[in-house]
């Protein structure tokens, strides 16, 4: 048993610097990722949508799936399947990314901050992380189910409060990418 803590906790430690080197890399190479994602979307349509809106949103990145319904729009490309799978994708990586964080991540956060700052900050998040969790399912802010898992937010909280507004926004970025955006590109001769 102490065998299989000890491999958690490795993983743990693994998936969190994987996850925060992936973060500093999109913000430092922000232009590589945004090329990468047009150019794969471009090629090879809904599958790279799939994965690309499945890592987005699996590994938090400054550069949010909510781009790949804009590239889509821009391009004339089939925007209602495009936001179906996108809607698939992102609702899979936040219940993997929640789960990994719940399974993984616990111990590793209450070794970095300590059993006592853990606490608060696990009750701090089911009590009033409900809303940050909202804002940032809709909103630029980092989206990070892991956390979430990691923080032991409560499953019917983070579907409720994080899964729901997330796929809204989606559904509100495709409208706005069908109606107003070739408004948009109108108006401004692109």
């Amino acid at each position: 048993m102490a065998k299989m803590r000890y491999l958690v906790k490795a993983i743990g430690i693994v998936l969190l610097i994987f996850v925060v080197g992936t973060l500093i890399f999109s913000i430092v190479e922000f232009g590589f990722f945004k090329s990468l994602a047009q150019e794969s979307i471009l090629y090879y349509g809904l599958p790279a949508a799939f994965i690309i809106a499945f890592f987005l949103d699996l590994f938090p990145q400054y550069l949010s799936a909510h781009y790949i319904l804009i590239i889509v729009a821009i391009n004339k490309m089939n925007l209602f399947s495009f936001s179906v799978v996108v809607i698939v994708a992102t609702f899979l990586a936040s219940v993997v990314g929640f789960w990994l964080g719940r399974k993984t991540e616990e111990d590793v956060f209450s070794d970095i901050f300590g059993e006592n700052i853990y606490t608060k900050m696990r009750n701090g998040i089911n009590k009033l992380g409900a809303w940050y969790v909202a804002v940032s399912a809709i909103s630029p802010l980092p989206y990070i189910p892991i956390l979430f898992g990691a923080m032991d937010m409560k499953w019917k909280s983070f579907m409720l409060w994080g899964v729901v507004p997330r796929v809204l926004g989606f559904i509100a970025t495709a409208i706005f990418a069908h109606y107003a955006l070739p408004v948009i590109l109108k108006i401004f001769g692109a």
